[in-house]
């Protein structure tokens, strides 16, 4: 079975003091630790999981910029078998509704 699990980049709260920005409209994004979303994570795991009990390959997607090569790099490290990571100045500032 061939599984996708699409991921996504946000900020790690955690590891960061988040604070909105001067107009009011955003947050602060300068000196944010990113990480992949928790619940996404927990689906690539399960997906793993079932891989191994099953066969075949788990590929992890995550749109945005080159630094989410690093989220992507993460769950392949975890043990997922592929990356795709889908980027476009068509996708700034889009949520994951508009895509």
């Amino acid at each position: 079975m061939d599984i996708l699990v699409c991921i996504k980049r946000v900020p790690d709260t955690a590891e960061n003091e988040i604070s909105v920005n001067s107009s009011g409209s955003d947050i602060e994004r300068d000196d944010l630790v990113y990480s992949v979303n928790e619940w996404d994570n927990y689906a690539v795991e399960e997906a793993i999981q079932i891989r191994d009990k099953v066969g075949g390959s788990v590929t992890v997607v995550a749109v945005g910029d080159s630094e989410s090569e690093d989220v992507l790099r993460r769950e392949m490290a975890m043990g997922a078998d592929k990356g795709i990571l889908l980027s476009d100045d068509a996708f700034e500032g889009s949520d994951g509704k508009g895509l």
